[in-house]
């Protein structure tokens, strides 16, 4: 029992004058490891960090590098309408309209259309008055709405045609009210 209690006093003696605690190591020895691994890691996290960041902008570069502008397509001929398009809109709860002058683009070589969309103006106009009039207020504010539209008028109009296709859809004017 007698050398139980040297060993204890032994080791609390150790322990206070900064001797290695368990494993073998003292308190600051084990601090300092920590903050070293916390501070490779913080590097370790900004090296990969920039690598990422210089791979992604890279890529970014060598994409605008690949855009190839091309070449604009020939003018198209066009038929425009006579007469402006003026139609009250679907809305219920307030009255609005939409007024409108609009042409066609189609291949300036093909004379057989030309001819066919002037003999059924009547009928193109009585379809895109229809859709005109289906439409709401709300339904043609932003631009992509409006580029919708051209592309319901143009699948629309070409429907009936049988001489060729129009290209494009011009609104020359276009007030929603």
């Amino acid at each position: 029992m007698g050398d139980d209690e040297d060993i204890q006093e032994d080791s609390e003696e150790e322990v206070l004058a900064g001797a290695p605690v368990s494993g073998g190591r003292s308190k600051l020895i084990t601090i300092l490891m920590w903050v070293a691994g916390v501070i490779i890691g913080v590097l370790l996290m900004f090296v990969i960090s920039y690598l990422v960041a210089k791979k992604v902008k890279s890529d970014a570069f060598k994409e605008e590098q690949n855009i190839v502008i091309a070449p604009a397509p020939p003018p198209l001929g066009t038929f425009a309408f006579a007469k402006e398009f003026r139609v009250n809109t679907s809305d219920v709860d307030e009255a609005h309209y939409i007024q409108m002058t609009l042409a066609f683009g189609f291949k300036i070589d093909n004379k057989a259309l030309e001819k066919e969309l002037f003999d059924r103006q009547t009928q193109m106009m009585h379809i895109i008055n229809i859709i005109l009039g289906g439409k709401k207020k709300e339904e043609l504010q932003t631009p992509l709405q409006k580029l919708n539209l051209a592309e319901e008028i143009k699948s629309q109009i070409n429907m009936i045609l049988s001489e060729g296709k129009i290209e494009e859809v011009y609104f020359q004017e276009i007030v929603i009210s």
